[in-house]
């Protein structure tokens, strides 16, 4: 705060006012910011107002409060350009500022649109103001898609700052990370660059990087990120800087100057999300990120904001008004708002996460515009196609009028032109004759000259021919010229005396040219050096030479003269003058052409004549042929015009032909598209209305394809027809009556074609297919059932579809190939955390370079082809993905509803009953689908024509006849359609017959579904499920085939349909639920018969809800006085008052009262569920029965459930099954493993093993492995697995929730394609132990695909035993000599064995959470082992002694077989007393092991005996167990709570009620209640100071204050500690959360019970004990004597006052201590009747006795009352005696506990007077608590 305040100048803070404003700024930046919400910021609101009015009263309050309150450091700047921090004049001016600073961002950036609405304005200055101090970091919290990063970017380019980021990929790590720093610090420590570091919570890949960066905002300094090197270089890099500051550069100087410089520089900006706990953890683990950072809150967009966003994008939309643009952003910033409630009340009613994003709002906006667009192009394309067709029709009808009249004229026309044209023909054949003649008298002419021209034109070829000899003479003699120039000649002109052969060049020259042939007489040199005076005449004359016309004398005065000369040729001369060679060439070639042209010059000459003669005869022929032209020409003409006549007359007819046919054509196209005239007239005068209301219509699908996609069925229709429906008529946005989303999305042909590809055809799919292919973010499906992914793979796989998982190694390198290819591709089975370096990916971050989109995977920029499409899945059932990820991806809930399922399952059925009937009905459904898509490509083609049709579509005769064969085609269609549906209803009607096995089945499998609730191992597969029902219906009797029906169950024949549909639901329905309750724990397969039973009931409307939530919820209404407290419980009272307000129990309480012995007698039963109700109360229906089971005798509650039924469903559905791993067997197959959950003392691998041997899979034929899962294991097992996979085998894998991570990852992967190449004999078996809640669990694909057994002990005495029984046979059993004893033992053995098991169930102390250990004090692992070595030790004693040695047999049982397990010596003794009781003599005679059940006789063989057991073993009872009846009900009321509990968790949610008061408010509530009681300390000092004599009695109670002021002053502190958090004054430390979290729900809190005493109360009863133990203390320590009689439970340490009693005991008598021990005398006092202490010892009172009742009158134990769990003891002497004294005759050496868990509680041994033996108490668990709740 006093950073930003320093931050002043002068200048511009003049005024008061605005430096008070400038206070309330920096209060609110630093301390309001880091509220986290509404309310928070309300109450700092206030009291920030409050101090600035009491500190600042002379400053107007109005001028200091008023709006905008911001300040920044951009807006303002001095004429240097240095920034000032002063305050925002307005909003306006700030955003047009930040508008300016964004487009000057995205010219040099990746541009980023954005709304700077309100609250971003102030985000951004928020984000200034704290990266431009040094050493300023920020926290931006808010869910992901609020804008965080955007605006952090923009914030930092305003600033000036260097942006990074980090790019994950798949192997980036901790080192990777440690290199950027590395590099960061380089730029901001070295080269003093700004950098803003922006980290993202997803970017944390490794929690270490947040230990860097915790360091990295506390100091500066990360310990082991540099070497010594990297120190040494940071540090000489501003050793210089460090000089220059004027200090001396020491290393340490140095090094700590780069620190600081590095945290002024780098400004850490987090973005982190608040959803969830990593948050909280995180800033609690590491400080800094709260301390040393700045927050900034991103809080939901309040609704201007989303109205504003919107306005802006809805600018550029035309064809609305700003009124309605205005009224579209209102509904948008509602529906945004609607669905963020919706997802609430999702979260409370399903239990399933959704958000809703600021991202998420925008996709909305940009799909409403891209959908609107699109929309209104289609309806325009649509209407123009509807019009142009309809036009064409129209015109056809317009012209058929006036086709006849024309048609009439047409004719009378064509008669006229035939008329004429026979006219034409006589003249042509008239005129015709007199051309032949003059053509014959021309011909002999003709042929003379054309004979004359032949000659001439030979003779010209010839001459030619000679000239072309003469042409390369000429040439050269050209060429002889040009070489010569100006300067040859010249030079050859200076010669004096030049040589013979030149003088002779120059005289041939000169006789050659002589004028006239003159031959000059004088050729000497001189002369012709004369000739050559001009040079360029010369030249000239002889380049312009007339070679034809050359003097005869010349040439041959030069040929002989000259030529003649051997040396006259230009080679030779060449080499005394090159000029004279030049004119040498050119004498000899003009000579040679002279005798040439000698030769042509007679032939041109005759060739002049023959040409005259040719011109003679040719001027002739021209005569005649003119005349001939002449008449032919005539002929001609009259031919033209009968070519034309008769054009005419041929026009005519076509014409009139065409007319006709077009009168035929139209009445034919008018009458067949008469229908469609009118359907398109209706539908074009539709889109017109349509076309008004897209606006509208397209909001609400844009809507619904944004957000409806995660939720249910009843989810999406309440929003769209509860909230956005009224809202936008409400608003007056126009939209079509009773427009649906999906009317918008899809039409018939899209439907049916997603059908075709294999996507179910409920309403939910069809939804979620128009959500997939509407939406422009990749969708990620919800799919547990497989349904989505199999659509999309049908779909796809044409088009090359990749399926990857996020699990593969190197997956990315297969999602970079698809983006670059432009492949689909299907990323399945997600989980719920998405690899970080898929977020450019999915959120589609590509940029433009060039022409081409990039896309940045990690490091690798991918170019990013356009034809790229992602889909994703997850197969987990209720995933909870982050607001990053549903504000990235369109998230589809494909989880299949009851109706879909049940449609589903009735094809399975049909398909399995009928295969013809559902053969027909898929093919029926294939057809309907075809002639659909048929249907509408024809129509399309038809429009198609119309519109291509060019001209007058009437002249088309092809487009016409394929129109009407389109038509035909379509009606052909259109009937096969009626003819299908008319089937369709048929078979409908066929297949409706079934209809109840597929709702059972559907019912079922939800059922099943939801039972993960109960616990996390219980997942099944769709495919799993399917096939177990397919089973059902093949095991059910009554078919045409009963070859796989159980030949007991076989009916013989094929019963009627009725009876078969009913046998097929029961079947089928037990069917599976046998195969889900084999994989059940014993504890939970009642509650799924019961859960069955009443979805069953509900169904047929025989369930009334509200009494079903009595039975589960069993309301009280406390504070009604009880009449009968004699036989009725205050808590069962209080029951009996909630249930009379239902009509039907009205009369309950009255009759209760009035019929009161009756009821007693009811009440007392034992069984009460087989016996009638009192009274008209027997005639209730038994459903209802349950209710006053709930009432009256709810301990009674799960044995009258499983009565209800059994007798509802069936006894089979209360029926535990044995395991039986060979039956599961017939179920796996190489792809379904088998799953064995463990339980203590079972061995899997024993089971696993014997039916390998029975199958031929053993370790010795190399046919079976086995491996134990544990540190270094997993590759051994995945190498057998491999193995095993491919050449076949069994392997066992377990323990495989050791490994937990290898289970999660290779394995689960590897069970996921096992299917894939696996050999037939192959079979996987795996076994774990079921997870804790808080450990991770275990793979939900592994366990949907495998066969999940349990194999726990069975529940109940009688299965127990049989089970026992049954591991011996009868050959074990004759093998032994002295068989009727061994028998006897055998069966006393297995009882023995059955009752240790199955008494845990009454209560044992060291499970979690027991209330109770009257069972046991330890959970002991007994197994079948144990009582297999008893059975052959047994066997081998009887074999070695003559007498049965039961002493031996008592010992090996009880110390060593059984008692290896034992710990507790208490629990030693009850083994013990069972011994006693069942092994002794009168075990041969034949025993009552307990009433109504002895021993078989001992001649019984196995068979026999196992059917006794069936036959003659009573009911259960805790009798059977030794336990008095009373201990059931304790058992049976927690086990009924429990039940009812679990039921309820099944049920599904209704919507939340009205909310209460949050965790934070009821703890304060409760903290203020405890505060004001909590007594005040004890003063220590004072009582010591009053002690005169420190005996042990008084050290005791000194023991006791000095405790009891630990446990006060800590719970004192802790509750002051809590209520500064809860106030905001402490940061919530995880104590103070855990203490909140306890006093809210009325628990006490941890840190207190480690300071106290062994509780087992809730929070509220804890305290008033609290405040009796304290007033005892009190009492004790005012006089410090020895108490009357001691409260004992009220004690810390009661041991410690017992040794008080010995030490006082012993010192008074002189006994060593030692040798002392306490022994008790149960007085008939109680604590008030107690005069004064005893002499003897000290009476001690309020102990409870458990198991029995004290008889006070007979002062000894004796059986309890019915229903009397505990009975309050008398007051008791506790006195010492010596050791020898200690022998108590008749007494029971009776444990006293502290609570009634026992476990690790025992205080001391009372001695109870009984007239019975030690065992009947021992078995029956009598023990004393301290302390009962």
């Amino acid at each position: 705060m006093f950073q930003g305040l320093c931050r002043m100048t002068k200048e511009y803070f003049k005024e008061p006012v605005k430096v008070v404003r400038l206070w309330v700024h920096e209060c609110e930046r630093v301390l309001m910011d880091r509220m986290v919400n509404d309310t928070d910021m309300l109450k700092f609101g206030d009291f920030r107002i409050n101090t600035t009015k009491k500190h600042f009263d002379d400053i107007p309050q109005a001028e200091v409060e008023s709006r905008p309150l911001l300040f920044n450091n951009f807006m303002t700047m001095t004429a240097d350009e240095i920034p000032i921090y002063n305050s925002v004049p307005g909003y306006e001016a700030l955003r047009k500022t930040l508008d300016a600073k964004l487009a000057e961002h995205n010219e040099s950036n990746t541009v980023m649109d954005l709304v700077l609405f309100q609250q971003a304005m102030e985000h951004i200055c928020r984000i200034t103001r704290i990266i431009s101090l040094p050493r300023g970091n920020a926290m931006l919290v808010g869910v992901g898609g609020s804008g965080k990063q955007s605006l952090a970017r923009l914030a930092s380019f305003i600033c000036g700052n260097e942006i990074f980021q980090i790019s994950v990929t798949s192997s980036y790590g901790v080192n990777e990370f440690k290199e950027n720093l590395l590099m960061l610090y380089q730029k901001a420590g070295v080269k003093g660059i700004p950098i803003t570091f922006l980290m993202t919570d997803n970017q944390i890949v490794k929690e270490k990087f947040l230990v860097y960066i915790n360091d990295l905002l506390s100091t500066g300094y990360i310990a082991d990120l540099c070497t010594q090197e990297d120190k040494d270089n940071f540090s000489n890099a501003v050793r210089n800087e460090v000089k220059a500051s004027g200090l001396i550069d020491t290393p340490e100087n140095c090094w700590d100057f780069f620190i600081d410089k590095v945290r002024k520089y780098l400004h850490v900006v987090l973005c982190f999300s608040p959803v969830g706990d990593k948050f909280r953890i995180r800033a609690r683990q590491f400080p800094a990120l709260v301390n040393c950072t700045v927050f900034d809150w991103f809080h939901t967009w309040p609704g201007e904001a989303l109205v504003s966003v919107a306005s802006r994008f809805l600018v550029d939309i035309p064809g609305i008004d700003q009124d309605g643009r205005d009224s579209i952003a209102d509904h948008m910033a509602f529906a945004h708002q609607s669905v963020a409630q919706a997802s609430q009340r999702y979260l409370e009613s399903v239990r399933r996460f959704n958000y809703t994003t600021p991202k998420s709002y925008l996709e909305l906006i940009s799909l409403y515009k891209g959908l609107l667009e699109k929309k209104r192009a289609e309806l325009r394309a649509n209407k123009e196609r509807l019009e142009n067709g309809v036009d064409k029709i129209s015109q056809a009808s317009a012209q058929v009028a006036d086709l006849q009249v024309n048609l009439k004229q047409e004719q009378i026309i064509v008669e006229e032109k035939k008329t004429k044209t026979q006219a034409i023909i006589e003249t042509i054949g008239q005129e015709k004759a007199i051309v032949d003649q003059a053509v014959e008298a021309g011909r002999e002419d003709e042929e003379a000259a054309s004979k004359l021209a032949t000659e001439v034109t030979n003779f010209q070829t010839e001459c030619a021919h000679d000239l072309e000899a003469a042409e390369p003479i000429i040439q050269q003699a050209e060429a002889a010229l040009n070489s010569l120039d100006k300067a040859s000649l010249g030079e050859l002109k200076s010669f004096g005396s030049p040589a013979a052969e030149v003088v002779q060049v120059v005289s041939a020259c000169m006789i050659l040219t002589a004028p006239g042939g003159r031959i000059p007489k004088d050729v000497s040199w001189n002369a012709g050096k004369k000739s050559m005076g001009n040079v360029d005449a010369f030249l000239k004359s002889l380049v312009a030479f007339d070679k034809d016309n050359t003097p005869l004398q010349c040439v041959e005065r030069v040929e002989k003269d000259f030529l003649s000369n051997p040396n006259f040729n230009a080679d030779y001369i060449r080499s005394k003058s090159g000029a004279a060679a030049g004119l040498c060439g050119w004498v000899v070639n003009i000579c040679k052409y002279f005798r040439i042209y000698q030769v042509v010059a007679p032939k041109r000459i005759a060739l002049g004549e023959a040409n005259k003669k040719l011109e003679g005869a040719t001027k002739k022929l021209v005569g005649i042929r003119a005349r001939v032209k002449e008449l032919q020409d005539k002929v001609a003409a009259l031919e033209d015009n009968l070519m034309k006549a008769t054009e005419d007359k041929n026009s005519a007819i076509a014409q009139a032909d065409k007319t006709a046919t077009k009168a035929k054509l139209a009445d034919r196209l008018i009458n067949g598209l008469a229908g469609e005239f009118k359907r398109w007239s209706d539908a074009i005068h539709q889109f017109a209305i349509a076309e008004s209301k897209l606006v509208g219509d397209v909001l609400l699908a844009a809507s619904f394809v944004s957000y409806a996609g995660p939720f249910n069925m009843q989810f999406r229709k309440g929003l769209v027809t509860e909230k956005w429906l009224p809202d936008l008529t409400e608003r007056g946005i126009p939209m079509t009556l009773g427009v649906m989303p999906l009317h918008m999305l899809a039409d018939d042909t899209k439907k049916a074609k997603w059908a075709n590809e294999g996507l179910q055809t409920d309403a939910l799919s069809v939804e979620n297919g128009a959500i997939m292919s509407a939406a422009s973010r990749w969708s990620l499906m919800i799919d547990p059932q497989l349904q989505g992914i199999k659509w999309i793979a049908n779909r796809e796989t044409p088009n090359g579809l990749k399926i990857i998982q996020q699990s593969q190694s190197k997956y990315i390198d297969a999602v970079i190939s698809a983006i670059e290819n432009g492949q689909p591709l299907l990323m399945e089975n997600l989980p719920e955390d998405i690899d970080a370096v898929l977020d450019p990916v999915i959120g589609k971050l590509t940029f433009k370079r060039g022409r081409n989109l990039i896309l940045k995977v990690g490091d690798a920029e991918v170019e990013y082809d356009p034809n790229f499409r992602l889909y994703l899945q997850t197969k987990l059932s209720n995933p909870h993905y982050k607001p990053e990820i549903a504000a990235q991806t369109t998230l589809v809930n494909f989880c299949v509803t009851e109706v879909g399922l049940e449609e589903q399952l009735l094809a399975q059925v049909v398909a399995h009953e009928r295969p013809d009937l559902q053969a027909q009905a898929a093919e029926l459904v294939r057809q309907l689908g075809e002639y659909t898509i048929t249907l509408k490509e024809l129509e399309d083609n038809l429009l198609a024509r119309l519109a291509n049709s060019q001209g007058d579509i009437l002249e088309d005769i092809e487009l016409i006849e394929n129109l009407e064969e389109t038509k035909r085609t379509a009606t052909d269609i259109a009937e096969k359609v009626k003819l299908a549906k008319e089937t369709e209803v048929s078979i409908s009607k066929a297949r409706e017959v079934y209809r109840p096995v597929a709702t059972r089945g559907a019912l079922t499998y939800f059922l099943i579904d939801s039972l993960n609730a109960l616990d996390r191992v219980y997942h099944y597969s769709m495919a799993n499920f399917v096939y177990i029902l397919r089973k059902g219906m093949d095991v059910t009797p009554g078919g045409s085939d009963e070859s796989l029906v159980p030949p007991a169950q076989r009916l013989g024949q094929a019963v009627d349909i009725s009876k078969r549909v009913e046998l097929l639901v029961e079947t089928t329905c037990f069917t599976v639920f046998s195969y889900v309750a084999q994989g059940l724990f014993e504890r939970h397969k009642l509650i799924m018969g019961t859960q069955l039973c009443m979805v069953i009931l509900k169904r047929k409307g025989e369930l009334q809800q509200q009494k079903f939530d009595f039975l589960l919820r069993g309301p009280r209404v406390p504070g009604v006085e009880n009449p009968l407290p004699e036989w009725v419980s205050d808590s069962v009272w209080s029951a009996v008052q909630a249930l009379r307000a239902m009509d039907e129990y009205a009369s309950l309480p009255d009759d209760l009262i009035g019929s009161s012995k009756r009821w007693q007698e009811w009440m007392e039963l034992e069984r009460p569920e087989d016996e009638p109700l009192p009274g008209d109360w027997k005639r209730m229906p038994e459903f209802d029965r349950l209710l006053i089971f709930r009432t009256l005798r709810p301990d009674r509650l799960t044995a009258a459930m499983a009565r209800f039924v059994a007798n509802t469903l069936g006894e089979q559905y209360i029926t535990s099954q044995p395991f039986d791993l060979e039956r599961s067997f017939q179920d796996s197959a190489p792809g379904v493993p088998i799953f064995v959950f463990l339980s203590p003392g079972v061995d899997v691998a024993a089971s696993v093993e014997a039916l390998g041997r029975k199958l031929g899979f053993t370790i010795d034929n190399g046919r079976y492995t086995s491996v134990a899962l544990g540190q270094g294991q997993e590759p051994i097992a995945m190498n057998n697995l491999t193995n095993a996979h491919k050449n076949g085998g069994w392997v066992l894998l377990q323990n495989i929730h050791l490994t937990i991570d290898w289970t999660a990852g290779p394995l689960e992967k590897k069970v996921d394609k096992l299917a894939e190449g696996a050999h037939p004999d192959f079979r996987l078996f795996l076994s774990a132990e079921p997870p804790p809640q808080l450990e991770r669990a275990l793979p939900i694909s592994l366990l949907q695909n495998s066969i999940k057994l349990t194999n726990e002990p069975p529940d109940g005495l009688k299965a127990n035993l049989r089970r026992a029984y049954g591991q011996f046979n009868e050959e074990i059993l004759e093998g032994c000599a002295k068989q009727a004893e061994f028998r006897s033992i055998i069966f006393a053995l297995s009882y023995f064995h059955a009752a240790l098991l199955e008494r845990k169930k009454f209560g044992v102390g060291n499970l979690p959470a027991a209330t109770s250990g009257i069972g046991w004090n330890m959970n002991y692992p007994f197994n079948t082992g144990d009582l297999l070595c008893c059975g052959q030790c047994a066997s081998n004693y009887l074999d070695n002694n003559v007498r049965v040695p039961w002493d031996d047999l008592r010992y090996i049982f009880g110390e060593i077989m059984y008692g290896g397990h034992i710990v507790e010596d208490w629990d030693r003794r009850l083994a013990s007393a069972y011994l006693s009781k069942y092994f002794n003599e009168s075990l041969l005679e034949g025993m009552e092991l307990f009433p109504a059940f002895t021993t078989p006789p001992s001649s019984s063989n196995h068979r026999q005996v196992t059917e006794y057991i069936d036959e003659t073993m009573p009911p259960e009872t805790p009798l059977a167990f030794g336990l008095h009846p009373n201990a059931e009900i304790g058992f049976k009321l927690r086990e009924a709570e429990r039940f009812c509990v679990n039921v309820l968790t099944l049920q599904p949610r209704e919507a939340a009620g009205e909310g209460g008061l949050s965790t934070e408010e009821k703890a304060k509530q409760v903290l203020d209640e405890i505060s004001e009681r909590l007594p005040e300390l004890f003063d220590m000092e004072d009582i010591r100071n009053r002690v005169d004599d420190f005996t042990p009695y008084v050290m005791v109670a000194i023991q006791e204050a000095e405790r009891m002021n630990v446990l006060l002053g800590a719970m004192r502190r802790s509750l002051a500690e809590l209520d500064l958090g809860l106030k905001g004054d402490l940061t919530m430390s995880e104590p103070m959360e855990k203490l909140m979290f306890s006093l809210a729900s009325d628990q006490v809190p941890a840190v207190w019970t480690n300071l106290a005493y062994p509780s087992l109360r809730p929070l509220g009863s804890w305290l008033v004990n609290l405040m009796q133990r304290v007033t005892q203390l009190v009492e004790w320590t005012t006089d410090l004597g020895v108490p009357k009689s001691v409260w004992l439970p009220g004690l810390f340490n009661p041991q410690s006052f017992l040794t008080a009693v010995m030490q006082a005991t012993a010192r008074k008598n002189e006994w060593p201590l030692d040798k002392t021990v306490i022994v008790t005398e149960v007085t008939k006092k109680q604590p008030d009747q107690i005069d004064g202490p005893s002499r003897d010892g000290a009476f001690v009172h309020g102990l409870t006795l458990e198991g029995a009742r004290w008889d006070e009158k007979a002062g000894v134990l004796e059986e309890s009352r019915p229903k009397e769990l505990f009975c309050p003891m008398p007051v008791i002497l506790v006195r010492a005696v010596t050791v020898d004294k200690a022998e108590m005759k008749d007494a029971y050496q009776c444990p006293v506990y502290t609570t009634e868990a026992r476990f690790r509680q025992e205080v001391f041994t009372a001695q109870l007077k009984s007239r019975h033996s030690w065992i009947k108490w021992t078995l029956a668990g009598v023990c004393l608590f301290l302390d009962v709740v």
